[in-house]
């Protein structure tokens, strides 16, 4: 079972979380491996499951998340 597993987000959380993706993804050095994409759209997920809603925050957010997972 998963975290995500019966989770469902209005149109309106998809947009956000789709926008605090691509931006952050945007953000990333090149090359961009993709095990840096699947953590960046797990984080946004997790972060919208938990009831965050603005994007922004979302996106630094997620991305503090992924450079704290790679330091560690």
């Amino acid at each position: 079972m998963t975290i995500f597993q019966g989770s469902s987000f209005s149109p309106d959380v998809i947009a956000a979380m789709t926008q605090a993706f691509e931006e952050a993804v945007e953000t990333l050095p090149f090359p961009v491996g993709s095990a840096r994409v699947q953590g960046l759209a797990k984080n946004i997920v997790e972060l919208a499951a938990q009831g965050e809603r603005d994007p922004e925050r979302m996106k630094l957010l997620a991305l503090l998340a992924l450079k704290t997972a790679r330091a560690d």
